[in-house]
């Protein structure tokens, strides 16, 4: 994962792992004591907890020097990739949003709270919050359990809760300022925190203020040599045939697509012909050393595409926090928190061509711009014109520009009643707001008028008088650099898009002791919480016509509203006996009412069980809803983009005698090659009102030692079994494709290949429908450990000073299945093992401290996976399907040093991936660690400080 530099990362997690800030929470801290724990309502410890949870305390997070939460959290071994500035390049509107994908199983079915409580989210039509919108400085601790707990917290909490909690009580002053740079010197960053804190009216009232600004500089694939390398795949000129051991694919560098190019290419009497640079004539078109392969080659004339990429996206933001806490009575607690902060990001990717996917100007044998020796050729053809395929790189880089305001505040009461018992009554009113630019598109009508080119008056001009009156200038499409500036500005266009989330919540609870048992108090909460979500989008007025170089799309607006009620109980059984030193149960229930999925049920049951002290076994069992959002219920059918392989291709249709056998029955010539090779597919997604929520059943079960007879030294075992039934989601479109023909039934009566339209001359795909379905299923097991030791070296050697922890994190991920159909298991894909899901995680550390002194050693182990995202089980691809099938294992390291200057002062400066490690050399983007590469540290050593000043 590509981390922004905002403060000393060696010392994130090398001091929050080594301290077991972020282990599985097995000992209680002494700076929590009893209080309410995430994963339940009851007043507790983490050490009673019958769910792992994994804590990060304000201490640790104060010692990273980090201003942004995100790149903490986004590095713990639970969570997946999520959507960071490394993966949402070419997602317009959700470009540089940080959201937390807990156990790889999407940023939607992750519940993210402040102090306990929903806020407002950062991707329109989810409940997906911001991570960006959290000031770290702010951080009291963050606690999280990844299971199913919609039962405590409600809906969406089906692969865990992220809940950050606030600091309450803070009296004094701090500031930080920090900065960063690559050792290529770029990727500056560069921000400074404040927060001050004051008690009141003896100490009845406090009141805290955070301002924090930061600005991160984007990185571009060309500042980087691995960025540009164009590695990808080409299948193999000597393969002769399936499963020979001979690689049916090779990866290579400089590998392009020979569709569309940037200096243009015609296709006259069936073969290519390439437009030279100038735009003076033609030349016969250079398939590169390996010739044409499916559309691909090694060099030549073919498309490049990865110098329009970035590594990292700019990320600014500034934001303001509060916190108002007044006692009025002994009995009554007043709280506000205030929460406003603003974020700005630009993204850019591929200009405006004319490809597969968008027609192409017919350009006229009259037109004077075309050179002589192409308007021979087409004559001598018999042909009338031609289009020209080109990357118009004249036009900029296609991109947004997108500012994000969010607004967040509650405001409530809570405080003791007699005996234990404890009320909270809050109100929420939390709002998003995204004003994005897209830029350097094209204005479709504008585009087709201005390439219909005569000789008027001998000059050149638009041949549609109506257009020549709208002002059209004519553009010259032959060569790079032929266009005018004023043709230029006639169609190129920059659209507004609007988009607003908005979330409002009334909720309560009464928690206390029902009766005393032999073994204890029974601990019960009841309460109740309303929210209405309601989210709109606002494109402009030419993409909803689709007169755009972007996807159609028309405006979508819904609310959701739910009516809750709760109930949770914990009961100690036995306690204090021969081994049986504690054992309790715990269970909790919800029942929800949603205005359009009706009334819905969550509930969980578990217990703790300790034979001996400092040894305890803990289960919980679980179901969890997630009910549909806003999108994916009202969202009407639009347009989209998509990269699709298509399996019929004469590269591809050999996989299996099945494929061969139906795309034969499509009428797929054998020697077909695929048009679609290297550029996008048009299709259409939408939602449907009338998906119900899905559901997810949980099992954890785990173990922790802490025990005094072996001082410093703990050790946590979690086992977790989480499965999805009802998933929301459309067939993914590769799927669609690929099951068309893959499965063994005839395409007339198989149900995907009415999803897929191909063109009845050319054979290729034109278009490709999904909408969301309740057919889905997911599954989610494995083991989370965590080791860790911390002892004064004396003890080993009286003359050794200092004090050492030890720790090692990590999540062995067994299975990580989707079935895009729960009743085929044919479409079961395998997930486990692939690219952005290894099944092995881990981050091991030492930290040495001595006096005012800490230096860190960190080391972040990535397994080896799959090059591919997802392997369907039913058809998996050949054993020899790639030469280098695998990414290979990786290791990034860190080394932090930190220095308390006097008691106000602190310095810390840090070396991020000090061996200069890069992403794998693969194929699919892996090369430039992007997208689903993302978790891959791609910038290169970067150097990082941070100075704090307190009083």
């Amino acid at each position: 994962m590509r981390r922004t530099m905002f403060g000393v990362s060696g010392l994130t997690l090398g001091m929050l792992l080594a301290t077991g800030a972020v282990a599985q929470t097995n000992e209680e801290p002494a700076s929590v004591g009893d209080v309410v724990v995430t994963g339940s309502r009851l007043a507790g410890s983490a050490l009673n907890s019958p769910v792992p949870v994994t804590a990060v305390s304000a201490e640790q997070i104060e010692a990273t020097g980090h201003q942004n939460l995100a790149d903490i959290l986004t590095e713990l071994p639970q969570t997946g990739v999520g959507l960071n500035g490394a993966n949402s390049q070419r997602n317009a509107n959700l470009a540089g949003l940080n959201l937390i994908s807990l156990r790889h199983l999407g940023a939607d079915r992750t519940l993210v709270l402040v102090n306990g409580r929903r806020v407002v989210a950062g991707q329109p039509f989810t409940a997906a919050v911001d991570i960006n919108s959290i000031p770290a400085a702010l951080v009291e601790r963050v606690e999280l359990v990844t299971g199913g707990a919609s039962a405590v917290y409600g809906a969406d909490a089906v692969s865990g809760v992220v809940n950050i909690l606030l600091k309450r009580d803070f009296e004094g002053f701090a500031a930080t300022v920090n900065a960063g740079i690559t050792s290529r010197g770029d990727g500056e960053s560069r921000g400074f925190n404040f927060t001050a804190g004051k008690n009141f009216d003896e100490g009845k009232g406090n009141v805290v203020v955070n301002f924090l600004y930061d600005d991160v500089a984007g990185v571009q694939a060309t500042q980087r040599a691995w960025g540009v390398s164009g590695v990808n795949t080409i299948s193999n000129p000597e393969n002769t045939g399936p499963n020979d051991g001979i690689p049916n694919f090779i990866q290579a560098p400089n590998i392009r697509f020979n569709w569309s190019n940037q200096q243009g290419l015609v296709w006259v009497a069936g073969q290519y012909l390439s437009l030279t640079s100038d735009g003076t004539g033609i030349r016969p078109y250079d398939f590169g050393a390996l010739g044409d392969r499916g559309g691909r080659s090694v060099g030549g004339d073919g498309g490049s595409f990865e110098q329009y990429d970035n590594l990292s996206m700019p990320l600014e933001r500034y934001g303001l926090t509060s916190n108002f806490n007044y006692q009025i009575t002994p009995k009554i607690h007043f709280f506000f928190e205030g929460n406003y902060i603003k974020t700005k990001t630009q993204s850019f990717w591929q200009p405006v061509a004319d490809d597969f996917v968008y027609a192409s100007p017919w350009l006229t044998l009259d037109n004077p711009f075309m050179p002589t020796d192409l308007r021979a050729v087409l004559t001598a053809n018999g042909q009338t014109g031609t289009e020209v395929y080109r990357v118009y790189d004249q036009f900029g880089r296609r991109g947004s520009v997108a500012d994000r305001t969010q607004q967040q505040f509650t405001g409530g009461i809570d405080g003791k009643l007699s005996g234990s018992w404890k009320y909270n009554l809050f109100a929420a009113y939390g709002e998003n707001s995204q004003n994005t630019l897209l830029v350097n598109g094209r204005n479709q009508t504008r585009w087709l008028q201005q390439n219909d080119v005569i000789l008027l008056n001998g000059a050149p001009a638009c041949r549609s008088a109506e257009a020549r009156a709208q002002g059209c200038v004519p553009y010259n499409p032959f060569g790079q650099t032929t266009g005018t500036d004023a043709a230029i500005a006639y169609s190129r266009i920059d659209e507004p898009y609007s988009a607003s989330t908005r979330l409002k919540t009334v909720g309560g609870s009464l928690s206390g002791d029902l009766l005393q048992l032999p073994a204890g108090p029974v601990a019960s909460a009841i309460g109740f919480e309303w929210r209405e979500a309601s989210a709109e989008t606002h494109p402009s007025a030419l993409q909803q016509q689709g007169l755009t170089f972007y996807p159609q799309e028309s405006p979508v607006s819904g609310s959701i509203r739910v009516k809750e009620a709760f109930a949770e109980l914990r009961a100690p059984l036995i306690r204090d006996h021969v081994l049986i030193n504690d054992l309790q149960i715990q269970a909790a229930g919800r029942v929800s009412d949603y205005n359009v999925n009706g009334t819905q049920y969550s509930w969980n049951l578990g217990g703790v069980y300790s034979p001996v002290e400092g040894l305890r076994f803990r289960v919980m069992r679980s179901q969890s809803v997630r009910a549909p959002n806003v999108s994916e219920l009202f969202s009407p059918l639009q347009e989209s983009f998509f990269f699709v392989s298509d399996p019929c291709d004469v590269t591809l249709r050999n996989q299996s005698a099945t494929r061969e056998a139906n795309c034969t029955a499509l009428g797929i010539p054998a020697n077909f090659s695929a048009p679609t090779n290297g550029s996008t597919v048009h299709g259409q997604i939408g939602g449907n009102i009338h998906l119900e929520p899905e559901t997810a059943k949980t099992w954890t079960i785990g173990a922790t030692l802490a025990t005094s007879r072996l001082p410093g030294l703990t050790v946590t075992v979690d086992y977790f079994d989480i499965e999805i039934t009802d998933a929301i989601g459309a067939i993914p479109v590769q799927s669609l494709v690929d099951n068309c023909v893959d499965l063994n039934i005839s395409p007339d009566a198989n149900a995907n290949c009415a999803a897929v339209t191909r063109s009845s001359t050319t054979h290729g795909i034109t278009n490709v429908q999904a909408t969301s379905l309740n057919i889905g299923k997911f599954t989610s097991r494995g083991v989370d450990f965590n080791l860790n030791y911390k002892f004064d070296l004396s003890r080993y050697a009286s003359t050794l000073p200092g004090e050492l922890t030890l720790n090692l994190a990590g999540t062995y991920l067994d299975r990580l299945r989707q079935l895009t159909d729960a009743a085929d298991p044919l479409t079961e894909i395998r997930l486990e093992g692939t690219l952005g899901s290894p099944k092995w995680n881990a981050i091991a550390s030492a930290v040495y401290r001595l006096d005012d002194l800490s230096v860190s050693w960190r080391a972040r182990y990535h397994g080896s996976t799959s090059i591919l995202s997802g392997i369907s089980v039913s058809n998996p691809p050949p054993a020899d399907q790639f030469d280098r099938p695998n990414t290979g294992t990786k290791v990034f390291n860190d080394l932090s040093v930190a220095y308390q200057i006097n008691a106000k002062t602190d310095a810390r400066i840090t070396v991020q991936n000090i061996f200069d490690v890069k992403p794998p050399n693969r194929a699919f983007n892996i090369h430039q660690g992007i997208y689903n590469a993302s978790f891959y540290d791609n910038l290169g050593t970067s150097i990082v400080g941070a100075l704090t000043y307190r009083f």
